[in-house]
């Protein structure tokens, strides 16, 4: 079996950094990364070291082998450390060496077999992860690299295993890879993973519940409505996108229809953050169209099921006062200066953040991939194979 690396994993440089610079700003990298200095790291190399090809092979073998043996918490690290030792926001050629050696090792163990590419491809995801968690500055190629090598890795492992499952596990780690852009606010590259996604699994509500979120923020109504019925196509039970569609059809005016589908996020007995912010919406269209009324009742019945929320209380205050009962009004507000603080995030909130949890679904199911074929990687290396029970760590 011959990997044909050349073409996937050259990506498009010119294109793609274009992209990144204009979502995530360049003023993000201007300061060194922490952990790149002289010896700082497990491997001992320095930034901007002169690695030979043959060098830089030896060194990713190495990594290779320490996550196939299940040292999840080092290899990511490890890989940090050697990519960003090797390539040069000043010199992009480095990374051209850095891509070609880590090419030939792939070529190596993939021609061995081909499912070494699914571990291979999920470490490069975990180093990336791990940058971004750290608010790395700095070596901006390098992080892009390692960015680019995921993504191209997951297409390489579907077109060149072909089966439902290889799409499965490509589509997971660029909607993984999806969310991490996201939660980085670059909208652009998010958007571009989460539509690769969706194009290799069709049934991928997270992918494109990811893309409509962006298409949401971005003022793209039409585009955000028409996702999220297809999100509800294949999770009919899915109460975000219901949400978030009935927030985009009030944009749309389509008010009865939303105000059907809050009426049913309300009715319901989710016990998730969704359901108080259905009534607020709920209440805040009725208010909107001169019934307040409607809106009183929706509050107080809101209320009875989650008396400590703050907006609730200034809400149905807001909707009294309108209502010409100032008094009951300010006692509300006053009740609610002494609610106590809540332990949980906003409902508001977490529907304008970008929620790990979200891709939590897909994360775990490529931890489970990545794990089941560490042995063959340590085959394919010449290595021990890991112990049982061994994992990526998130």
């Amino acid at each position: 079996m011959r990997v044909r690396t050349e073409g996937k994993l050259a990506g498009r440089p010119v294109l793609w950094l274009a992209l990144v610079w204009l979502s995530a700003g360049l003023a993000a990298w201007a300061q060194p990364a922490p952990g790149t200095q002289k010896g700082s790291g497990t491997l001992g190399l320095r930034a901007g070291e002169r690695l030979s090809p043959a060098r830089i092979q030896e060194v990713y073998r190495k990594i290779l082998a320490d996550w196939s043996a299940g040292d999840t918490e080092r290899a990511p690290d490890e890989l940090i450390e050697l990519e960003s030792a090797v390539v040069s926001d000043a010199d992009a050629g480095t990374r051209k060496v850095l891509l070609k050696a880590e090419q030939a090792v792939i070529h190596q163990v993939g021609a061995a077999d081909l499912e070494v590419l699914v571990p291979i491809a999920v470490l490069h995801h975990e180093a990336y992860r791990r940058l971004l968690k750290r608010g790395f500055h700095g070596h901006a190629l390098a992080m892009i690299h390692t960015r680019t090598m995921t993504r191209d890795l997951a297409i390489l492992y579907h077109d060149q295993s072909g089966s439902e499952g290889a799409s499965l596990v490509s589509s997971r780690l660029l909607t993984s890879l999806g969310g991490l852009l996201q939660q980085s606010a670059q909208q652009l590259p998010a958007a571009e993973m989460f539509q690769q996604a969706f194009t290799l699994d069709a049934k991928n509500a997270a992918a494109l519940l990811g893309l409509a979120a962006i298409y949401e923020k971005n003022t793209q109504t039409e585009s955000a409505v028409k996702l999220l019925r297809h999100v509800l196509e294949i999770e009919p039970g899915n109460a975000e996108a219901h949400l978030r569609l009935a927030l985009n059809l009030r944009r749309q005016d389509h008010h009865d229809e939303a105000a059907k589908l809050l009426q049913e996020l309300t009715a319901s007995t989710d016990p998730s953050w969704v359901t108080p912010l259905a009534f607020q919406e709920l209440a805040r269209l009725d208010s909107d169209e001169g019934k307040t009324a409607d809106a009183e009742k929706v509050l107080r019945q809101a209320l009875r099921r989650y008396p400590n929320d703050l907006r609730l209380h200034v809400q149905l205050a807001a909707v009294l006062d309108r209502r010409g009962a100032p008094g009951e009004a300010t006692a509300l507000v006053e009740k609610a200066l002494t609610l106590p603080a809540g332990e949980e995030a906003a409902a508001r909130f977490l529907y304008n953040t970008v929620r790990p949890d979200a891709f939590a679904a897909a994360r775990a199911f490529l931890d489970e991939n990545s794990r089941s074929r560490l042995p063959v990687l340590a085959q394919a290396l010449g290595a021990p194979p890991a112990p049982a029970g061994t994992g990526v760590g998130r």
